[in-house]
């Protein structure tokens, strides 16, 4: 398990010191602040927690950018509008319907948190990777279009080209792709 430095930000000091303690226990560090530059936060905490009887935009804003960061945010808070709950699921942030409480299991919050920032990650991996691969595939479509065009090559076997054409010169369909495209389109 590892102990980190978790920002502290709540509207009420009770809640807050309340917080730091349950935080304290499990070894963290509370760092607990009141005022913010949203478009700065600090650079040397590890994850982020909010109980709130209200949350402003300014730290709706941080909260998203904490979490847009890969920190591990938590929202404690009874009431949130569902278009501000959306905003902020979407951004990765935990939300716990409720105030803070006596004995709130914060560490298991904080591993949800955690859990929830990794399932984005690997998403957004996913997407990234799959975008690449359309972007690939349509440079070999047109390349295999080019192909087909000028050396009057029906589909199959400009694709075969192609493939052979890249397994021999150790490439992949995409490399290939694009300098065909780079030859035949200059």
């Amino acid at each position: 398990m590892s102990y980190s430095k978790i920002l502290i930000y709540s509207d009420d000091i009770a809640q807050a010191n309340r917080l730091g303690l349950l935080l304290s226990r499990y070894g963290h560090e509370p760092f607990f602040v009141k005022q913010i530059d949203p478009l700065s936060p600090p650079g040397d905490i590890n994850g982020a927690m909010f109980d709130c009887r209200r949350l402003p935009a300014e730290w709706r804003l941080v909260a998203t950018t904490l979490s847009a960061q890969g920190l591990p945010v938590v929202l404690f808070m009874e009431n949130l509008p569902e278009s501000q709950q959306s905003v902020l699921l979407e951004a990765g942030v935990t939300l716990v319907p409720h105030r803070v409480e006596e004995k709130e299991p914060v560490e298991s919050w904080l591993k949800q948190a955690r859990l929830q920032q990794d399932v984005l990650r690997k998403q957004q991996k996913a997407v990234d990777e799959l975008t690449q691969r359309l972007e690939e595939n349509k440079l070999i479509q047109q390349a295999k279009a080019l192909l087909m065009k000028c050396q009057g090559l029906d589909e199959d076997t400009a694709y075969k080209v192609m493939r052979s054409t890249a397994m021999k010169n150790n490439q992949s369909m995409g490399e290939l792709a694009r300098k065909i495209i780079a030859t035949l389109v200059d």
